[in-house]
């Protein structure tokens, strides 16, 4: 496989595609029925974390939201889940899921909802905070608690209180019984640890940046592994050697659009649309191809979210 990107989605795809037919003479993994972009042999990609309900849709993609979801439609997308970060985004993402359900041009949409750590101190209440997600989750409208967990990057951090949270929206999670999508940013000790205590919940460590020695640790336990366009950068070695290390059934693929756009659109704005090259980055570090990339993670994300058929 070269190493060289292509550079727009539609020549990647169709490249990827015959070098898959014509050095593995193996068909495509089947696409979902009523999928119109569906060919006999078509990648897939399914995006495991996205914003799109971020503002920066509107200042800088071009139709905004919907635009680069019915491009990345147009990509091979087929599935995208949304995140949420406070109990307002979650609540406004199940209405823009369910605004877009009857819509064959886009990929299909989940939310999650969740409390995003570094919004710990939006909420006076954490209790109240609780109650409200609760709610929100009883409504079925969610296939994930998330994105919640720990993030120590900021000297003013309220480390107690966010570890409060974190363990609370866990215990939602089993309540629930739905997976929980966890953000890890400089407190890989703490989220072991406390990830410990709910054996019974699933999670996924989105936007992995542990190393490969932590990386088996979680895997020792069951956990998932989503890696985004930090896979792409030179500087990026640890990523890379994660990946490498963990377990092919435990890996998804996200872009955490609009953010880390994946090398050569690195400081532009993301889209799912560019999950190719993310593919392309995990088959180059496991050995395979894009497209076995991209089938493995598609079926990952369909069975880590519960879902039949992305």
């Amino acid at each position: 496989m070269r190493s060289i990107i292509t550079d727009t989605a539609a020549e990647f795809v169709k490249e990827q595609v015959n070098i898959s037919i014509d050095s593995q003479k193996s068909s495509a993994y089947d696409a979902p029925t009523g999928d119109s972009c569906a060919t006999e042999t078509t990648f897939l990609f399914f995006d495991a974390h996205a914003h799109y309900d971020d503002a920066r849709f509107d200042d800088e993609y071009e139709g905004g939201a919907i635009a680069a979801l019915r491009d990345s439609f147009k990509a091979g997308v087929t599935a995208v889940v949304n995140a949420g970060v406070t109990i307002e985004s979650s609540r406004a993402l199940a209405e823009f899921v369910r605004s877009l359900s009857g819509d064959t041009k886009v990929p299909r949409m989940y939310a999650t909802a969740g409390i995003h750590p570094t919004e710990t101190g939006s909420y006076e209440s954490l209790p109240d905070a609780m109650t409200e997600l609760e709610t929100l989750l009883a409504t079925g409208n969610y296939i994930a608690v998330g994105e919640v967990g720990l993030d120590y990057h900021y000297p003013d951090t309220d480390r107690e209180k966010q570890i409060s949270l974190f363990r609370a929206q866990l215990e939602l999670a089993r309540h629930f019984k739905l997976p929980a999508v966890i953000h890890d940013r400089e407190a890989h000790g703490d989220v072991f640890d406390i990830l410990r205590e709910f054996p019974d919940v699933k999670c996924l460590l989105h936007c992995f940046s542990g190393s490969a020695e932590q990386a088996r640790q979680y895997a020792k336990l069951g956990r998932y592994f989503s890696f985004g366009g930090v896979l792409t950068y030179k500087n990026a070695a640890k990523t890379r050697e994660a990946a490498a290390a963990v377990p092919s059934e435990l890996i998804l693929l996200e872009t955490d659009c609009p953010y880390l756009a994946p090398s050569p659109y690195r400081g532009k704005i993301n889209y799912s649309g560019y999950m190719m090259f993310i593919a392309q980055a995990l088959g180059e570090v496991r050995g395979i191809s894009a497209y076995e990339a991209a089938k493995l993670a598609h079926d990952n994300a369909t069975a880590f979210y519960g879902l039949l058929s992305s």
